[in-house]
């Protein structure tokens, strides 16, 4: 593997020593690699397991918590003793960890597994991609304005006040689509043609639409994942809700398990829409405007900026 890599395309990602490669059009983290080869090559779905996908900073943290919740039969609210990231592992930087191997193995008959990825539809396991596998898999996307500024807070949101990365710098790498499983367009595009080829196998969902109508859109979801029988929909927001996660100890004071350099207090900020606006200029909202009416020509697909 290490000289495969010697081998692809890489770019220090925003002036860090993150080094990131590109396979087949799209940018991974050299430090995942090993763990996403074995993600595409080792991994056995089951008919009925569940798969979120998203790209960084588009409400994966809300998209797990409300898929776990919506699962979840017991009463024992397992959300508020451990992080949304660590009851349903993102399995290209995490496959190999014995955590995820032991949850992956031992999962009991009759219980879905939920488990996440950034990847991009293109690159997800052979089996995974196959619809008679039964597997079933929801994607979230969101406004990239605000997508962009949120990536850009959680990640300076790690690093010492000196390394900071200027927001103009970070404007021109999303536009480049030089970033972790970036190009943004292109992943978003292709689960929202996968979703379209696919619909009873993939549900394709915005971060607004979950906003602006939670209760309906968690009943969509619960639909979709077979569970709309007797789903508490209030039960389900309040224990997926920002506001109560936030405020939870294990989440202001304790690390990620699946990534113990990662506090888990970095997953929470303010997940409003329209945050872009208190951020960026006339002349960068210009510019990922122009890029996103190109982009998304032709697709039928389109974000809503309010």
């Amino acid at each position: 593997m290490e000289k495969e890599q010697q081998q692809l395309p890489t770019e220090l990602f925003w002036g860090s020593h993150n080094q990131i490669c590109q396979i087949e059009g799209f940018w991974f983290m050299a430090r995942h690699m090993e763990s996403i080869a074995a993600f595409r090559s080792e991994f056995q779905p089951r008919n009925d397991d569940i798969l979120l996908a998203s790209f960084m900073k588009t409400g994966t943290t809300w998209l797990k918590a409300l898929c776990y919740n919506i699962l979840d039969k017991q009463e024992n609210d397992v959300l508020a003793k451990e992080n949304p990231h660590d009851v349903v592992p993102t399995l290209e930087a995490t496959f190999l960890q014995d955590r995820v191997q032991h949850m992956l193995l031992n999962s009991p008959p009759g219980r879905s597994r939920l488990l996440h990825t950034h990847l991009h539809c293109s690159y997800l396991p052979e089996k995974v991609r196959s619809s008679s596998r039964g597997c079933k898999l929801v994607y979230v996307a969101r406004n990239p304005k605000d997508t962009l500024v949120s990536m850009w807070h959680f990640l300076n949101g790690n690093l010492k006040a000196e390394d900071q990365f200027p927001l103009e710098r970070a404007v021109e790498t999303f536009c480049s689509g030089v970033m972790p499983f970036g190009p943004f367009y292109e992943h978003v595009v292709g689960y929202w043609e996968e979703s379209k080829r696919r619909p009873k196998e993939v549900l394709f969902l915005k971060y607004e639409d979950l906003c602006r109508n939670p209760e309906e859109q968690v009943r969509k979801l619960a639909l979709f994942l077979g569970r709309e029988k007797g789903i508490d929909v209030e039960k389900v927001l309040w224990r997926s809700s920002l506001n109560r996660l936030k405020e939870l100890e294990v989440n202001k004071n304790d690390v990620c398990a699946v990534a113990p350099h990662i506090p888990n207090s970095i997953f929470f900020r303010t997940g409003t829409v329209g945050d872009w606006k208190n951020c960026l200029t006339p002349d960068m909202v210009q510019r990922i405007d122009s890029l996103t009416r190109v982009k998304l020509q032709g697709t039928g697909l389109s974000f809503d900026d309010e």
